[in-house]
């Protein structure tokens, strides 16, 4: 009997709009998910000309019988479903039955594929939506080939994006795929080298070491909740560390059931567990992995299947919210180093000493508070004390001074940024500071596609990297403003930057770009106060700026407010 059936068309109606085939990195993700599927222990992934030229998904799943093979390019044949009653409880990652039939529409496609235990197997050719040919072969698994993506429909392949970027967008599919399914080994070739070779993972933390490194791992701190008796029976995962965060939201993955997803429900409790401690432009990294009873959670609410519904929605709130913010607090809490032996209970509080803060650029002094008398009704007052005579700080971020016939305030930062941003885009006035010793910089494989297409751009900017291979880049200097920063951060954060770049971009337009999230990583941040030189410094290299009245992303760097808004204010006129 065939495993693969044509759905009736009431069942059909039933279904949310079918697949989208929309570029490469949708036919890799449709693939790659009927290979999980079919229970595959192993994948490997082949890609010419970022996927335009050949997309190749092999793996050593259950495979297909010869009439299996024939049905699974009719639309909506599938073997995930059967009737209504399923829809409300999948347990697969593909079930709308159109893929393979999508991609074929808009292809040259090969199926070879066996079923386990058979002896023989079929191989199937199919141009553009026709059957060409069919015939008996060796197979183990299934293989698919899906060559010339596009080549009969030229207004979907115009819009197809620059190689790198294409390859970014696989690589991130693929990478969700890896980090849903830890047990499976999966081999990425591009170009016929290999780019990405992930081993069967015992745990989630060492696949996340597999793809992003051991640094990256140790900055992420675990958390776990079980409740078998609840709807919402586990969540778990891995979240930032205190000042462990990116510029951007490139490295945040949810997952239910093991489906990756995006769900605005999951990610306004981690922001809200990390409420308190991150900045405007500050963005946590979370793998957050929720397993719900199937029957509490909807799938088929959008084509992509990526956004969900929940059945209660609000315990899901609640829970990861709890979970993560009892992680945070419990890493939060600073470690006090034991009491040699020889210590009396006298000299306890000599023994432990207070680390003290160490700033990101020597350039920026450090913040200096202190505490009003404290009474029963007076609570201590922190006051930030600069030594200044021409600037007055106000909160973290605004210094005020008198100018002309009025009174200026303006954002250190913004301020910071614009300078910065001018001097990176315009490659003028750059001070580098060559390595001693170079180090190495290792980078996802998506990160890696999108930077090694742009180094030439990056070297203008003082950043002097070169391709390494296999994810790897070596740093042989940086500007001297980016002396103490995360340089792997800021790689990571350019790479997030460029996703949308297409091949017909303007070199000034990704030059902008990178410009921007350099800038923005290197200017001075809250709690630094700066002195009177270097703010008098800061407003010189304002004033020279093309636009001095606005940061790169069209904040205000300062406010201007004249003698007489201030006599209108106090009523004097």
């Amino acid at each position: 009997m065939p495993v693969i059936q044509v759905l009736d068309s009431t069942l059909i109606d039933k279904i949310a709009a079918g697949e989208v085939i929309e570029r490469p990195a949708s036919v890799v993700k449709e693939l790659v998910e009927n290979s999980l599927d079919a229970g595959s222990s192993s994948i490997k992934i082949d890609i010419l000309n970022g996927g335009k030229h050949l997309i190749r998904v092999a793996d050593d799943g259950s495979g297909m019988a010869a009439e299996d093979a024939h049905n699974c390019i009719k639309r909506h044949a599938t073997s995930k479903i059967r009737q209504e009653s399923d829809l409300s409880r999948l347990q697969t990652l593909g079930f709308r039955g159109e893929a393979l039939s999508s991609i074929a529409s808009v292809s040259r496609m090969t199926i070879t594929t066996a079923h386990a235990g058979s002896s023989t197997g079929t191989t199937i050719e199919i141009y553009g939506g026709t059957v060409k040919g069919a015939r008996e072969c060796a197979a183990i698994g299934t293989t698919i080939e899906v060559r010339e993506l596009f080549y009969n429909t030229p207004a979907r392949k115009k819009f197809l994006k620059s190689t790198q970027n294409e390859l970014s967008n696989i690589f991130e599919t693929i990478t969700n795929a890896a980090l849903s399914y830890i047990n499976v080994k999966f081999v990425v070739n591009i170009d016929e080298r290999e780019a990405m070779n992930l081993p069967s993972a015992a745990a989630l933390e060492e696949r996340i070491q597999q793809i992003y490194g051991g640094e990256f791992l140790n900055g992420l701190m675990s958390f776990k909740k079980e409740t078998p008796a609840l709807s919402i029976h586990m969540l778990e995962g891995f979240a930032s560390k205190e000042g462990f965060y990116r510029r951007s939201k490139s490295h945040q993955y949810m997952f239910i059931n093991r489906r990756p997803v995006k769900d605005n429900v999951l990610r306004a409790a981690v922001y809200q567990a990390y409420k308190t401690l991150i900045r405007d432009g500050q963005h946590p990294i979370f793998f957050l992995y929720v397993g719900v009873d199937p029957g509490e959670v909807d799938f088929n609410v959008h084509p992509t299947k990526k956004e969900v519904r929940f059945a209660d929605r609000d315990s899901v709130y609640r829970m990861t919210l709890s979970c993560i913010g009892k992680a945070i607090i419990k890493t939060s809490e600073p470690e006090v180093p034991p009491v040699p032996a020889n210590s009396t209970a006298e000299d306890k509080s000599e023994s432990i000493a207070t680390p003290r803060p160490q700033n990101m650029n020597s350039v920026f002094s450090e913040n200096t508070t202190v505490a009003a008398p404290s009474s029963q009704n007076c609570a201590p007052v922190q006051l930030a004390l600069t030594h200044a005579r021409d600037f007055i700080y106000l909160g973290d971020v605004y210094a005020a001074y008198a100018h002309k016939d009025g009174l200026c305030v303006i954002d250190h930062h913004a301020a910071h940024e614009r300078v910065l941003y001018e001097k990176f885009k315009n490659s003028c006035s750059l001070i580098i500071n060559r390595l001693l010793f170079p180090y190495n910089v290792s980078l996802p494989a998506r990160d890696y596609a999108l930077l090694c297409s742009n180094l030439s751009l990056l070297n203008d900017m003082g950043i002097e990297i070169e391709d390494f291979g296999k994810d790897m880049f070596i740093v042989r200097a940086v500007p001297v403003e980016l002396s103490s920063a995360d340089i792997t951060a800021i790689l990571s954060d350019i790479a997030s930057s460029l996703v949308d770049v297409t091949v017909e971009s303007p070199v000034d337009i990704i030059k902008d770009i990178i410009a921007k999230r350099i800038a923005c990583h290197s200017s001075v941040r809250g709690k630094a106060v700066l002195s009177d030189e270097e703010l008098s410094r800061l407003i010189d290299d304002l004033s020279s700026a093309n636009d001095p009245e606005h940061c790169p992303h069209g904040r205000p760097t300062q406010i201007f407010i004249s003698i007489d808004n201030l006599r209108k204010q106090f009523k004097r006129t």
